[in-house]
This record gives C-alpha cells, structure tokens and sequence, in this order.
C-alpha cells in the first residue's frame, strides 16, 4: 500500500482516481514490487492510510535525508558552511464541507443569494521545516496545527485553535532532536520573538529572523542609532544587478524577553537594471553561530527563506498536487504527506547526485 502511494506521487499523479487505473497495469505492480498480478483499488489505499503508523512513513523521508548527510552530500553547508532550516506555515487543504476531528475551523464571509453572509470554513495547516541551500532544498519535517479539543492542557486560550508558532515550537525541537547538524532557523516576523530566540538557544542553533514592526525592539533601538546616516557598506552585485546598502548594529540587548545580545542588520535592495523598480528593504535579527556572518551573508540567508515558499510550497500545489483531498482524515494525511516528502526528497537528490546542477526551476 505504502509503495503505491509513495510512486503516486513520485510520479506525480493527480488523484488516486487517475491513479487506479495504474494499479492493474504490469510495470507499475513491478514497480511497487507486488507479486499478485493487481494491487488494490483507490478507496483501500485511503483506508489504508487512515491506519499507517506515522512513525513508520515519517522513517522513510526521514531516512533519506540522514543518507544523504551520511554521503556528504550536505557537508558544504550554504552561506558561512552553516546548514539552514527554513520554518514557515503551509495550508494545502480547505473546505466548506468536508471535515475531520483533525481539522481546524475558522468564519469566512461568503455571498450567497446576494449577500454577504458568514460560513464555517474547515482548514488544515501545518509548520514546515525545509532545509535551504543553493543548490537544493530539502524537506525535512512538519507538525499539524492542533483544534482547540486536541491541543495540549494549559493552553493560554482553550477556546481557539492552535497557531503557528506554537506548533513551530514543536517542530523545531523535533528537527533538532533528528537533525542535529542543523546550525540555523530562519523565519518571518512572526517568529521574531523573544521565547522563539530563546527555544533557538537552547538548541543551541542561531537565528536568521525577519523583522518589520519599527516599533518593536531591538529593531527600533537599530534605527534610532543608524539614523540617517549613510551606509556602512555598498555591494554592487552585477550578476544579480542590484545594488546592496547595508547597515549593521551588533549586541543591542533591548529586547525584554530576551535575555541575550541581537544583531540587527538592514539592507536596502536596488534593481540597477530597472531605474524604475522601488527598493527593496530587509531587516534581520540575528543571534547564536549567524552572527559570524557578514552583514551581506545574513541578507543572503534571510531572503533565501522564499525558498519555502517557491520550491516547497508553490511546487507542491502546481507540479506535485499536494493540495488535492486524496483523503480527508488527520492522521491519513500526515501519512500521505510524509510519503509524498520521501518522494520529493529522492527526486531532489537525484537530479542533483545525476546533473550536479540541480536548481529549483
């Protein structure tokens, strides 16, 4: 049962539906290494996935990216020798009607009959950890967002549904546990945040976070001290034309939650083959072993997180059908996702292990 949905979406096929007609054909009962002359129809697949141990399928994603690191494949790191983890929220399914004890529920406004009414929407959404690098990114774990009747006990709010940096928390602890030579998370704002900084630390892994309130610390105690003044270092990037002004502020410790220094690093992007693009601005928190980077290396980290976004979960949706309802039970899709993960990771290794020259497109 595993193998078939494994090749399901190593093959990328679109539904179990367009997949049956592959469960009575020679190769691919060969291919998923069967002795009968037919393997099962579609619904016993998804039955067969609301009953999988989780443990056993996570093994195989798992499994694959443990060889690889075994094989050296990530012995180079990326940006400074480190080895990033880029953490960030996926939703891939949603629903008006369809539901699971596992889904979380949010009110939509919605037009029916000509006006604006309010509906429960069913959802499902789960932190993502993907490893990033330039030549390849690998996903590496999730963690489903709990209902408000499966969270833990002692809860802040019982009565909501868990959110993203909670379930992130979660997952990081697990990555580092199973990866341990991963060196640093990169996040978005919503994890710039006192007690993620400090989860970090205790990992012992740096943080490469986005920062965009100018009024939260120590982002704020960064731009009272730059002011307007120039800055302190201009990157003239030609291959990727654009211009880079960079400033830097290291050890800045006003941040009440946290108990530790922050370096605070903007850059300001500018298209020099566009005189009519608007600059681009980024600023970054950094703490733990991304502070050895330089100023120009933590804006390379930090916007290397739309790696998540393009090749994960922008390829998932439009190349690998990952938002198709192959079936609709918790546990049944985190079996199937770790299936899918385990196909996209040998996929990815592959084609850089055979072309060397693997990139996201």
């Amino acid at each position: 049962m595993a193998s078939s949905v494994f090749f399901c979406g190593l093959l990328r096929i679109r539904s179990f539906n367009a997949l049956e007609p592959r469960l009575r054909e020679k190769p691919f009962v060969r291919l998923a290494g069967a002795t009968a002359e037919r393997l099962c129809s579609a619904d016993t697949l998804s039955r067969s996935l609301r009953s999988m141990d989780l443990d056993s399928v996570r093994a195989l994603s798992v499994g694959l990216v443990a060889q690889a690191e075994r094989n050296k494949v990530l012995r180079e790191g990326w940006i400074g020798a480190l080895r990033c983890v880029a953490l960030d929220g996926w939703e891939p399914i949603c629903s008006y009607n369809r539901h699971c004890g596992g889904c979380l529920v949010r009110l939509v406004k919605v037009k029916q009959d000509g006006e604006i009414v309010e509906v429960e929407q069913y959802y499902h959404r789960y932190a993502v950890a993907m490893l990033i690098d330039e030549r390849f990114d690998l996903a590496l774990d999730f963690e489903p967002l709990l209902p408000n009747d499966l969270r833990p006990p002692g809860a802040a709010k019982d009565d909501e549904d868990e959110g993203e940096l909670t379930a992130a928390k979660r997952l990081l602890r697990r990555v580092k546990q199973t990866f341990g030579w991963i060196d640093v998370v990169v996040g978005d704002g919503l994890y710039s945040n006192g007690p993620f900084l400090t989860l970090a630390r205790e990992l012992k892994m740096g943080a490469v976070l986005i920062a965009k309130k100018e009024t939260d610390e120590p982002l704020k105690e960064a731009l009272s001290l730059w002011g307007q003044q120039p800055a302190q270092e201009v990157i003239e990037d030609k291959q990727a034309a654009e211009r880079i002004d960079l400033w830097d502020c290291p050890d800045l410790e006003t941040l009440d939650s946290y108990d530790g220094p922050i370096r605070v690093v903007r850059g300001r992007v500018t298209k020099t083959d566009d005189p009519t693009a608007e600059p681009s601005t980024w600023c970054m928190l950094l703490t733990g072993k991304a502070t050895r980077l330089s100023a120009h290396q933590g804006l390379r980290v930090a916007r290397g997180r739309w790696h998540i976004e393009n090749t994960g979960f922008h390829q998932w949706t439009t190349r690998w059908h990952f938002a198709h309802v192959f079936v609709h039970d918790a546990d049944g899709i985190q079996a199937l996702y770790w299936l899918f993960f385990g196909a996209f990771n040998l996929l990815t290794l592959f084609l850089y292990l055979q072309l060397r020259s693997y990139g996201r497109d």
